[in-house]
């Protein structure tokens, strides 16, 4: 979003402006246009650059406003914006994008934009192959509605890229992952500099996860009793595409010989298993009314709705598309806790739904397998079935 503004005047030309402006209630304007109050004006141009000099020229036209502001223009307490949109026969813009001029008091600006700069995955001290993008972790958190003083649990944390979106909106952090070593060891920059998950938040001067804990979603870490203490999950689940999912595997009589460099045992994670296991927590763990936020892998030849997973205590509040390929795409899903955790009615649900293998678990040989060759050239990938173009990017 650009911003929040209070619009004091528009017109399709300058004429009806002024009008517009002088009939705007004058107990609304005066406290914005003492001498007590500095001021800057900006003029905007929506869909074109307004050069210094016409800028002005229409600097010079708002002279019948009655600003009685001292100006300052690095650090002014009102800001007003003079907003031409469309209003040049050269402009390139399109037909439904109305001829009109604005005047408006600033009330506030999105920060969106230098946010992502600031936080810029290139800029990030410590990345693995997987690190969420910048932009998509402030969705995911904006979806789970994180807010100053909650707390917020990622069960797939990797290097952290959730956690610190999360940490800059205010809430403490949470993180797990399977690998310790990707929380424990961390890497060696280029120029020899040892660093880790600890160092994303000291870099970016974010308060430190309450916690890093090596765990598997499978095997809860957290105690029985433990519930509803946690106000937003949001995770990017492994499905197999670039770091397929991993559980925890029990050897019998194997020795642990050093656990300072001990590695725990794995077996493959099925996705429909992995996600019928982080509703299941997420259930129990989350406050009511707090909400869990993930990610999980599409493709055209086998993504249905229906298997979209459900649990008796959630409820599904959005389903979201990011098309990433031709062959691949991946949904944004948003559920909210509605109902205390059972554990007796979510076994039960679970023992009705049966299997909770999904078709999208087979979704690496869907992505890696090669299109078929037909008069010498690879056949497109077929999309029409389920309604999807062949678009290469979502933004």
């Amino acid at each position: 979003m650009q911003g929040f503004f209070e619009v004091w005047g528009e017109g399709a030309t300058w004429e009806e402006l002024v009008q517009s402006v002088n009939a705007f209630p004058e107990a609304r304007k005066l406290p914005w246009l003492g001498s007590n109050t500095t001021m800057k004006v900006i003029v905007d141009g929506w869909g074109r650059v307004i050069k210094e000099p016409e800028q002005m020229e229409y600097l010079k036209k708002l002279e019948f406003i009655p600003f009685k502001n001292p100006v300052n223009l690095s650090a002014p307490q009102v800001i007003f914006r003079l907003i031409v949109s469309n209003c040049y026969s050269d402009h390139g813009m399109p037909a439904e994008v109305p001829k009109r001029y604005y005047f408006t008091r600033q009330v506030a600006l999105g920060s969106h934009r230098n946010v992502i700069a600031q936080y810029g995955l290139p800029q990030r001290v410590y990345l693995g192959p997987t690190s969420m993008d910048t932009e998509m972790a402030f969705i995911m958190c904006n979806q789970a509605q994180v807010r100053k003083g909650h707390l917020v649990f990622d069960p797939f944390a990797g290097t952290g890229s959730i956690l610190i979106a999360a940490a800059h909106l205010g809430a403490y952090t949470l993180g797990s992952d399977i690998d310790i070593r990707v929380l424990r060891d961390g890497k060696t920059t280029s120029d020899g500099q040892a660093v880790d998950n600890w160092s994303n938040f000291l870099t970016y001067k974010l308060r430190r996860p309450v916690g890093l804990i090596r765990a598997d979603a499978h095997r809860s870490p957290f105690r029985e009793s433990l519930a509803e203490v946690v106000d937003a999950v949001v995770c990017d689940p492994p499905y197999g595409v670039r770091a397929g999912g991993r559980k925890s595997q029990s050897i019998p009589d194997r020795r642990i010989k050093d656990r300072t460099t001990h590695i725990s045992a794995t077996a493959p994670y099925f996705l429909g298993e992995c996600l019928r296991d982080l509703l299941d927590m997420s259930a129990k763990l989350l406050r009511l009314g707090g909400r869990l936020v993930y990610f999980m892998p599409a493709a055209p030849e086998v993504y249905k709705e229906k298997e979209i997973p459900r649990h008796p205590a959630l409820r599904l509040v959005a389903n979201s598309e990011q098309v990433l390929s031709t062959k691949f795409s991946r949904r944004l899903i948003t559920m909210e806790k509605v109902k205390v955790y059972s554990a007796l009615e979510a076994e039960a649900f679970h023992r009705e739904q049966g299997d909770p293998r999904m078709g999208i678990d087979l979704l690496p040989s869907l992505v890696f397998e090669p299109r078929p060759i037909i008069d010498g050239k690879k056949a497109p990938p077929n999309r029409a079935a389920n309604g999807h173009t062949n678009r290469s990017k979502f933004c």
